[in-house]
């Protein structure tokens, strides 16, 4: 074996590789230096694509040799400091590691060595620069963005769906893709405006194969028709979500603006959007999706599975019940309990625990032993006139310029002209005398009961969350403010004075209820609603045993 130090020769290339030193005149310098030194150089630790930002000790091949190859070299070898390191504090951290576990640090242009004198202050100092140099080039890179956003070209990254980047004398901008541009998109908007669902969307997107955004990009890059970096160009087959869905549908790009990743509209100097492609919806058109979408927003719970999140609540204090996951191996159900609101000084209810097993059936049998045989009925707001059809559009406007203002996105004189401009448009059309906006309720033809049956979780959330239906319960009693669906039923018709009580009974406080046997009576509210189905646990056990009792004796009839 040779008695020569032994060194690790450290190279690194930035994302993009341009205006850098390649990779073979690191290797040929640091070589150079290896044996000017007289050091056996074992091997190279070499990181292609990779920034100067990343922690030495993440990066793929130079993190392997310091985490698991250390005992393989004396010293580490590279061209310049910013090949191992561009802020102060990770330089400080892989200095303390070098001290800590023997190893010298070299460097061939800044000739600075830790294991002579002031090898450490001046490692320090050029960190102190190549820190700072870094910043600048940060905001070189945010500035030329930001400079091509404002002149409408793509500055690289993701291609949004439904568009793809084409490049032209100036540089790359967006059109609308010719496979899944513009009649997946309007296909899209029409199934989500007759049936407001982001579940419902997603399955068809996914019934009909169109691939994610992400696919797409893995379908061009594999086939040379992209130049967006990936990991792995292979498509993986992803499925359109809920959330996915709905990132689409909300985002004003269908009208051709420039919208960042936060949802911000990128704006001219006078406040005025930047187009960036061809738009897919026109202002009126963007108003009535705007409106569908308002109408139900799919916000997935982190850590939840729970089908009734932002349903159920506790009959007690009015706070959510928690769902609480089972654990079968430790014999633990699945539940959900009250865990007050501890921003609001409210404490948890002791004893106001229910399984997921008898919550989730006992609001099934309330809420379809009342309105599961009515026809599904879907309420749509039509405006009758012009005027309410303009006022909706410079109420949206307003509303995108305040969040822009308050999020420091648009100038505050940007800002004032363009919602003093506003303000004179709505004071124009306020002036004109119209109609109101009506609501009108028109028949699925099916029951809600059907409708259920067939439905997911997802959807049946979303139903009850849109219609604001909330079910209060106590261990005894479960009360559910039908919210909205009160207005389906009474389009109906349907009335339940003199109506005998079974499992459940629809109760309005400030009426009498007639019941057999009994003079009238006001019944005493549970949640305060103004209609409630009012269910109790003794019944629901007995309508549930019955059921069994039932499908036992069908079972054992079959057999």
């Amino acid at each position: 074996m040779s008695d020569k130090p032994r060194a690790l020769g450290v190279v690194r290339l930035s994302v993009g590789n341009e205006n850098q030193t390649g990779e073979e005149t690191q290797r040929t310098r640091i070589s150079k230096r290896a044996d000017a030194e007289e050091i056996e150089l074992v091997d190279f630790a070499v990181d292609i694509d990779v920034s100067a930002s990343i922690s030495p000790w993440v990066r793929p091949s130079l993190g392997d040799w310091l985490n698991n190859k250390k005992a393989q070299f004396d010293h580490i070898i590279i061209l310049k400091i910013d090949r191992i390191a561009r802020s102060v504090r990770h330089l400080s951290d892989i200095i303390e590691w070098c001290e800590a576990n023997g190893k010298g640090l070299i460097s061939c242009e800044e000739g600075f060595d830790l294991s002579k004198p002031w090898g450490k202050t001046i490692a320090k100092i050029l960190a102190v620069v190549a820190e700072a140099e870094l910043d600048a080039i940060k905001a070189r890179n945010k500035a030329s963005r930001e400079t091509m956003r404002k002149t409408g070209r793509w500055p690289g990254g993701l291609v949004p769906f439904g568009r793809r980047a084409v490049k032209g004398d100036a540089g790359f901008t967006l059109e609308l893709d010719p496979e899944y541009g513009r009649p997946t998109l309007i296909e899209m908007i029409r199934h989500f405006i007759e049936k407001p669902s982001f579940s419902a969307v997603a399955d068809w997107l996914n019934e009909q194969g169109v691939p994610t955004a992400q696919d797409i990009a893995r379908i061009r890059a594999a086939a040379g028709e992209s130049t967006t970096r990936l990991a792995d160009p292979k498509p993986r087959g992803a499925r359109w979500t809920p959330t996915t869905v709905q990132a689409v549908l909300v985002s004003r790009s269908l009208l051709g603006e420039y919208v960042r990743a936060n949802g911000a509209v990128v704006r001219n100097d006078d406040g005025t959007p930047v187009m960036r492609s061809e738009p897919v919806l026109n202002e009126e058109e963007w108003a009535k999706l705007a409106e569908a979408v308002a109408s139900v927003k799919y916000k997935k719970q982190k850590g939840s599975t729970s089908p009734t999140v932002g349903v159920t609540f506790c009959m007690l204090c009015g706070s959510s019940l928690y769902f609480v996951k089972g654990d079968s191996a430790k014999g633990k159900r699945e539940r959900y309990r009250c865990h007050g609101n501890k921003s609001k000084g409210i404490q948890a209810c002791p004893k106001q625990r229910f399984w997921a097993e008898d919550l989730y059936p006992w609001l099934e049998s309330a809420l379809l032993g009342e309105i599961g045989h009515l026809e599904r009925m879907e309420s749509k707001t039509t405006i009758d006139d012009s005027r309410a059809a303009k006022l909706a559009l410079i109420d949206g406007k307003m509303n995108q310029l305040l969040k822009e203002l308050q999020r420091d996105e648009i100038s505050a004189v940007a800002y004032a002209s363009q919602v003093a401009s506003l303000a004179l448009d709505r004071e124009k059309v306020t002036s004109q005398e119209g109609p109101k906006p009506a609501t009108v309720w028109t028949g699925t033809g099916e029951s809600h009961a059907e409708w259920w049956v067939r439905s997911s979780v997802d959807e049946r959330r979303e139903f009850l969350k849109k219609h604001k239906v909330k079910a209060h319960f106590r261990p005894d009693a479960l009360a559910i403010d039908p919210g909205d669906l009160i207005e389906n039923i009474r389009q109906q018709g349907v009335s339940w004075w003199g109506t005998p009580a079974k499992a459940s009974q629809v109760l309005a406080p400030i009426e009498p209820v007639s019941l057999p046997g009994k003079p009238y009576e006001k019944p005493a509210t549970l949640t305060g609603a103004e209609w409630e189905i009012v269910s109790r646990w003794e019944d629901f056990e007995v309508e549930r045993a019955t059921q069994q009792a039932k499908a036992e004796e069908e079972a054992k009839e079959a057999g």
